[in-house]
């Protein structure tokens, strides 16, 4: 008799000892249709008020780049002028318009005839007035300039290079197509005149 009742309260001791384990009706694994449509839909919403905003800060952040980068430049060659008495752009081995010495005489120093340097050494003791590389153009991610020497002068391809200088009047513009200019906000066409070159 008192094996038995030693075994009952083995037996006992060990059902009280496993671990019960309980499922519950009412718990959900995981998301139910309408939920996650409901979700998919308030981020649609979200996308789609935000995309515009970012897109047109972006614009407006390149277009005010483009006026910035205009009004540098075009202060550059007006100090160029004063201590010159000439536009930059022409060669002074030969007096012809050219694109290249262009930037150089705006990011070089330069003496008195234009001829350029990496060094502020006399006689180059003018400039620069920008600093290089030459800025480029963010309507089509272009830097070369194409010189001209009157603004009757033939223009480049729209958008076929960054910029344009007039030789004899000191004018600098934008090169760039007016999709281009659309593209970064630009889309008057007075404002599209006040970037580009007179024609």
């Amino acid at each position: 008799m008192e094996g038995f009742s030693a075994s009952f309260v083995f037996i006992r001791r060990s059902r009280r000892q496993s671990p019960s384990v309980h499922y519950s009706r009412t718990a959900r694994p995981g998301f139910t249709l309408v939920e996650l449509v409901m979700v998919v839909t308030i981020i649609g919403i979200i996308a789609a008020i935000a995309v515009p905003r970012v897109s047109s800060a972006s614009n407006n952040a390149t277009r005010n780049a483009l006026e910035a980068t205009l009004a540098n430049v075009r202060k550059a060659i007006d100090t160029y002028y004063a201590e010159h008495n000439f536009f930059p752009g022409y060669d002074p081995a030969n007096g012809s318009p050219n694109g290249d010495q262009f930037v150089k005489q705006l990011t070089m120093y330069s003496d008195a005839q234009g001829h350029t340097n990496a060094t502020p050494v006399a006689p180059y003791l003018f400039g620069p007035y920008l600093r290089a590389p030459f800025p480029v153009n963010p309507a089509n991610q272009l830097r070369t300039v194409s010189v001209k020497a009157a603004p009757a002068s033939a223009n480049p391809a729209a958008g076929s290079v960054g910029w344009v200088a007039v030789l004899s009047t000191g004018d600098f513009g934008v090169s760039a197509t007016d999709a281009q200019l659309d593209r970064i906000g630009i889309v008057e066409a007075s404002r599209k005149l006040e970037v580009s070159v007179a024609q």
